[in-house]
């Protein structure tokens, strides 16, 4: 009898202790921990991050629903419903939850949540314990690993949560139930020094180590090890773990949870092989690949571009710098373009300069796209470039030339041109209908359009040698463009030109500049346009600026050829490509004119409708 009552005693003292670990337990648990009772969760035990979660700490045998801060707490008792109602462990994984800090302010967390059920000896649910992991920092760099690769989705944050707690003495007198059923052995296989049983064989020495040191200096850890779920799947865990201590300073062990983090893992391993396999490719391309991130530095050069600069690292090239490798004079035009690039997050396309291994300067034609995660955040760059070194030694050659070719023809066509305007004035009183007469006219009219050619062969090669100059003085914008309409009007008899202005408009320009600019449309929209019989331009602006439109009813531009149509020798061609005669270079000098006047040329149309050309200059501020 005696020996039955000493029994019954040592097992209430066991559940007497038993019960107070577990309040030490609940109270010194990392994350949010919360034991709630009844079917209104009065919370009747709570750790202080959860008292700080719920901003007051008046909360015990309080209701969940009066506690609980933001308005995600109807989704969390849904949680706790299902799980009071079934007797069954439930995990609710990044919950955000709108949580108050100091001075009234809120701030959006992220949380891991698991609710286990409290049921008594006959099995019945009397409440639920709710441990909630803040996972924002984990759901941030979750965005930064998207981030960097973007070829890589469902990376998302590990679920799952299994608690445990070790003794003074390093043993384990605690697990849960999540451990349990990730393990499959039951709740003994892991007390005292048993749960290293669970971790793989070639991971142990490493957990034992990390453990042993911790918890001989007392610190907190954490250690990434794999185990094999139920005996089968092989998962990887992340351990976390931070010292314990009793109301009165005594070491009491340690406290901590283990978490899934099969998919990060997975996903970091994916990603290292998606690198691997993007620099195997890069370094295959017969092209020079770099990358950038945001804050303009360059990330990643393949191995063509490194072997071209004569490097063999990335480390090697920001050691060096890119403008140790850039000619000095292509410096500021490579800075200011891949700045503004930055700044308006555009594509590029940029020649210049670089020193190659041998210390040689090639030019290298560059193209440069911004790249842009998941969540359309820009990340930087990416581009490409080759040597064009050839293709510009041809170009010069043929530069050259033409302009070579175009200054001899000059004196010829002038004397050409000056010979027949003096046999025509010797022919002024003949009869219209005379051969002769006729023929001088019309060998007039070539020989203006083979000067007008020769001319803009001349600009094109001087505005590739930079030598374009621009005569700027104050005039009224309105002469110059009326003064190039009644000479083109001259010249057409089929159609009719249509002036229009709104107000008069002084600008700082170069006159011959600009109506070679008027000039250029106004030919254009009588020659695309050979069924209709006038040409609207109209001449009207503000205080700030004056935009000049020249509208044709002809053929129009497709969507396509819009993009191109100031493109050097480029030509819109009509049912067959000997429809329209030219070079395609007029439109070409009108734009870098127009841009040299610091102004915007642009036009709308559409195929078979017709075609509006505009261009806008500043307003000067002076008068006329």
């Amino acid at each position: 009898m005696l020996t039955k009552r000493n029994e019954d005693k040592q097992e209430s003292d066991f559940t007497i202790a038993q019960q107070r670990q577990m309040e030490a337990f609940y109270l010194q648990a990392p994350g949010l921990l919360a034991v709630l009772h009844g079917g209104d969760y009065r919370c009747t035990y709570f750790n202080h991050d959860f008292g700080e979660f719920c901003n007051r700490q008046d909360i015990k045998h309080q209701p969940l629903q009066s506690i609980w801060p933001g308005a995600s707490v109807q989704g969390m008792l849904t949680q706790l419903d299902e799980v009071y109602q079934t007797g069954e462990s439930r995990r609710v994984t990044d919950l955000p939850v709108m949580v108050k800090a100091q001075h009234d302010t809120a701030a959006l967390k992220c949380y891991d949540w698991s609710c286990t059920p409290l049921t008594n000896e006959a099995g019945h649910t009397y409440g639920v314990t709710l441990w909630g992991i803040e996972v924002t920092a984990r759901a941030k760099a979750h965005l930064q690993l998207s981030d960097q690769q973007m070829m890589f989705q469902n990376i998302i944050s590990a679920a799952g949560t299994a608690l445990w707690m070790i003794n003074a003495r390093g043993q384990v007198v605690f697990v849960n139930q999540a451990w349990i059923d990730w393990t499959g052995k039951p709740l003994k296989a892991h007390l005292g020094r048993r749960w290293i049983r669970s971790v793989l064989p070639e991971d142990r020495y490493h957990v034992i180590n990390t453990y042993i040191q911790r918890f001989k200096n007392k610190e907190p850890y954490s250690v990434d090890f794999r185990i094999l779920r139920t005996g089968k799947e092989l998962i990887w865990i992340a351990a976390t773990g931070k010292p314990r201590y009793l109301a009165d300073g005594t070491f009491a062990g340690y406290v901590g949870s283990c978490m899934d983090i099969t998919e990060r893992k997975n996903a970091e391993q994916a990603a290292k092989d998606s690198q691997e396999r993007f620099r195997l490719i890069a370094d295959s391309a017969p092209v020079l690949i770099w990358m950038s991130r945001k804050d303009h530095r360059i990330s990643f050069l393949n191995r063509q571009f490194l072997d071209f600069l004569g490097l063999k690292s990335i480390s090697d090239y920001r050691v060096n710098g890119q403008k140790d490798h850039i000619h000095p004079d292509d410096i500021d035009r490579l800075v200011q373009c891949y700045n503004r690039s930055f700044l308006l997050q555009s594509e590029y396309y940029l020649e210049y300069r670089i020193r190659n291994a041998e210390g040689i300067y090639r030019w290298v034609a560059m193209k440069g796209v911004p790249r842009y995660n998941e969540q359309s955040v820009f990340k930087g760059y990416i581009g490409s470039g080759m040597d064009i070194t050839v293709m510009k030694e041809h170009e010069q050659v043929k530069n050259d030339f033409i302009g070579m070719a175009s200054h001899e023809l000059k004196t010829p066509i002038t004397s050409i041109k000056a010979y027949v305007q003096l046999l025509l004035n010797k022919q002024k009183h003949a009869d219209e209908n005379d051969f002769t007469k006729k023929s001088l006219t019309t060998v007039n009219k070539q020989v203006g359009r083979l000067t007008r050619l020769v001319a803009d062969l001349l600009d094109v090669s001087k505005m590739d040698s930079g030598r374009l100059s621009l005569n700027l003085d104050h005039l009224v914008l309105n002469d110059a463009v009326k003064e190039a309409v009644d000479e083109v009007q001259h010249t057409s008899g089929n159609h009719t030109i249509n002036y229009h202005e709104d107000d008069r408009y002084p600008v700082v320009a170069d006159k011959d500049r600009i109506a070679q600019v008027v000039t250029n449309l106004l030919t254009n929209a009588i020659k695309y346009s050979p069924s209709a019989k006038q040409v609207d331009i109209a001449v009207k602006g503000d205080q700030n600026e004056v935009t000049v439109s020249v509208q044709d009813y002809g053929i129009g531009i497709s969507e396509d050829d819009q993009q191109r149509v100031f493109n050097r020798f480029y030509r819109v061609e009509g049912k067959n490509e000997q429809t329209f005669s030219g070079f395609g270079i007029g439109l070409f000098i009108a734009a870098e004119i127009i841009k040299r006047h610091k102004g915007k040329i642009w036009l709308h149309s559409e195929r078979g409708q017709g075609t509006i050309f505009f261009f806008k200059l500043p307003v000067s501020k002076l008068d006329v």
